[in-house]
């Protein structure tokens, strides 16, 4: 026979069921304050009550209350944990979950809420396996299985993640979200064609999906397509401009096709909103904007924050230490290839010491089979392809083999997997090279620079404690060939006579500023032209849009093709007069252009990645070639335009220095280097924390 409580509760359970929610809230409110104040049913339909009409937080109370008391069911814990989720509370989520599973065993429902809570964390393999063990109930729940793809996705497994995106879609072929995370994958194993024909299926399901917008537009960027990656971003910002990071990566899709029109109120924009602490825009796309090194400090935080905060460094032991006492250094990177960074650090990587330290290099990158990878893999004592690892997975590998010393080749470029730092891979962490600025996350210990590059009162504005290296920080290839065949102006549709400026940087970094003095250039330098490195058609358009605007005949522009390393670099000397951009300097660029025997000249800005090229023409003892405005960069180019004697003993100059200055002798660069790693290496076995490190001269 039931009880009076009990009658009351199944009556209260009648009016809620039946809409009379008023009705039914009163009588559990008074069984609350009377007699049945004590029976968790009541406060789990209270609860209820509160969670159909949005009032989470009350309803969170009321089923904490109810889990004090005895008796309390598998439903209100999981529950709990559904609303905990919803308030981004995720580790109370997990142990409501867990409470729940306690009372009635495994139940699908509570295994894949476990899953989306541990994803919510960032802890993707504990994620990966409770969807696992939901889809031995369920498989056939389009839901999960996206889930599962999601989270293959975040441990880099794509041709699994592929998988399980084909089988959401298959049992739900409507579902816009599940077309749009297949073509991102597909991005990720460069099936481009595909990917696009998935952002098809979701925008025809969902037109104004912003999130299926941003990853079309990214896959449009990887095709080299970046107008038409340009009109999805806008069509984004219409619909959802605050969505996070679209503001930066708008620009930067903007300034790859050199669309300056409100291009500085959308910088002073992006940067007052950095400032406030917004997710406005990623941190690389800042280095090409006029931010200041306070801003980039902001933004790297921000967003170092939000996508990799510390994790649990990995449990196992490391190994013991090495029996010789080499130091172990590992180079982390997606770009053991032809890329840029592998064309400066091979040379580097071979020169290194093998008697004092020990080299490991981790690839995280798709694979690659040009010369470039087996050069670079030849040169580790170690090489290991981690690229099938999750992040995690790498740290852990990365303290089995004993790692003392980090270095971190991407910092937040492309591919970059910072994930891997965040859980610790070795003791000490460094940011070198690729990622011209601070990483702004507290497990990178130290940034390598020079006295050029960042200052003594600047170092404020790093997060890692800053390693001044002499002469350059930059590593070099001293080895790099030169085509030798025979070439003409010709050949490279250039004028027979008159002068040639160059500038062979990526698009992103022309800047209204620069063109407008380069146009200036022209028209006061009779039969002179300007040779640039063709990035794109939008690009090559408006620029040549531009110089009409201006005065000048588009004519006068030449477009250089890209070509293979050896033939760029025998093609520089066509040119007379490297001009560089300003607020993101040559950086590789400035480097082949000095290695080829062509002078550079440079603006010195304010900013890490403003300041590269000074610090190359310094080491270079080029110190002439560095101007510190803009009225200075164009007097002096003008100059050295109508100079001929003084441009000559310039290239001859450049021609007698370079295998005599310290910027492209790299055993000496390998010896200030590992002198840097042996000092944060000292510092961590004596148990004192990072600190300022500067390396003297070698002899």
């Amino acid at each position: 026979m039931k009880t009076v409580t009990q009658q009351q509760l199944v009556l209260a359970q009648h009016y809620f069921r039946n809409g009379q929610t008023e009705i039914a809230e009163n009588l559990l409110r008074n069984l609350i304050k009377g007699e049945g104040r004590t029976e968790p049913k009541a406060y789990e339909l209270l609860a209820y009550v509160h969670g159909n009409r949005g009032q989470l937080a009350h309803c969170e109370e009321l089923l904490l209350q109810a889990s004090r008391l005895p008796g309390v069911s598998a439903e209100a814990s999981f529950y709990l944990g559904r609303v905990q989720l919803q308030q981004g509370r995720h580790e109370a989520a997990i142990a409501a979950f867990e409470a729940s599973i306690r009372v009635a065993g495994e139940f699908f429902e509570a295994r894949h809420e476990l899953g989306v809570a541990f994803s919510a964390i960032g802890e993707p393999a504990q994620a990966l396996a409770w969807f696992l063990k939901a889809a031995q109930m369920k498989p056939q729940v389009a839901e999960l299985q996206f889930n599962i793809g999601c989270t293959l996705d975040a441990l880099s497994r794509f041709d699994e993640a592929l998988q399980h995106y084909d089988r959401a879609v298959k049992l739900q072929p409507r579902a816009a979200h599940a077309w749009s995370n297949r073509g991102a994958t597909l991005t990720e194993l460069g099936r481009f064609p595909e990917a696009m024909a998935s952002y098809g299926q979701a925008l025809a399901l969902a037109p104004q999906d912003v999130s299926c917008l941003i990853n079309k537009a990214t896959t449009l960027q990887a095709m080299k397509r970046p107008a038409e990656a340009l009109s999805c971003y806008e069509e984004a910002m219409r619909l959802a401009p605050d969505t996070d990071y679209l503001r930066g990566t708008w620009l930067h899709a903007k300034m790859a096709v050199c669309d300056w029109d409100g291009l500085e109120d959308a910088f002073q924009d992006i940067e007052a909103r950095v400032q406030r602490g917004e997710k406005a825009s990623p941190p690389f796309v800042l280095f090409s904007t006029p931010a200041r090194s306070e801003t980039l400090l902001v933004g790297a935080r921000t967003y170092a924050n939000d996508k990799y905060p510390a994790r649990p460094a990995p449990t196992s032991a490391p190994a013991a230490r090495a029996p010789d006492g080499r130091i172990r250094v590992g180079y982390f990177s997606a770009d053991f290839r032809n890329h840029a960074t592998s064309q400066l650090m091979a040379r580097l990587f071979e020169c290194h010491d093998r008697n004092r330290f020990e080299w490991f290099g981790f690839s995280f990158g798709r694979p690659a089979h040009d010369a470039m990878r087996a050069r670079v893999a030849a040169s580790f004592d170690h090489f290991v392809d981690v690229a099938d690892r999750d992040d995690a997975g790498i740290a852990t590998l990365a303290r089995e083999k004993g790692l003392d010393i980090a270095v971190d080749l991407n910092g937040f470029t492309q591919h970059a997997r910072p994930g891997i730092f965040a859980h610790r891979a070795a003791p000490v962490q460094v940011n070198y090279l690729a990622f011209p600025g601070t990483m702004g996350c507290g497990y990178i210990d130290y940034i390598v620079a020079d006295e050029t590059l960042i200052h003594a009162d600047e170092h404020v504005h790093y997060q890692e404690q800053v390693v001044t290296l002499p002469d350059s920080y930059q590593a070099t290839d001293n080895t790099r060939c030169i085509a030798g065949a025979a070439q003409s102006r010709g050949d490279h549709g250039l004028p027979a006579q008159g002068f040639v400026f160059a500038c062979f940087n990526n698009s992103y970094k022309i800047t209204r500023q620069v063109y407008d003095v380069w146009m200036r250039l022209l028209q006061n330098v009779p039969d002179s032209v300007l040779w640039l490195l063709w990035s794109n058609d939008a690009a090559k358009a408006r620029l040549q849009s531009e110089a009409t605007a201006r005065g000048v005949d588009p004519g006068r522009i030449v477009w250089a093709p890209r070509i293979d390393l050896p033939e760029h670099l025998a093609r520089h000397a066509q040119a007379d007069l490297f001009l560089d951009t300003f607020h993101y300097n040559a950086h590789t660029t400035c480097s082949d252009a000095l290695w080829a025997g062509l002078p550079v000249l440079t603006l010195e800005g304010s900013t890490f990645p403003s300041r590269v090229s000074a610090s190359l023409l310094k080491a270079m003892g080029l110190p002439e070639l560095v101007t510190q405005d803009v009225k200075g960069y164009e007097a002096e180019a003008l100059a050295l335009a109508t100079s001929p004697e003084r441009l000559a003993e310039l290239r001859k100059c450049l021609a007698l220095q370079r295998s005599a200055t310290p910027l492209f002798d790299t055993p000496r660069f390998a010896r200030h280097l590992e002198a840097a790693f042996h000092a944060m290496w000292d510092r961590q076995r004596q148990g004192l924390p990072p600190n300022a490190i500067r390396i003297a001269q070698s002899a």
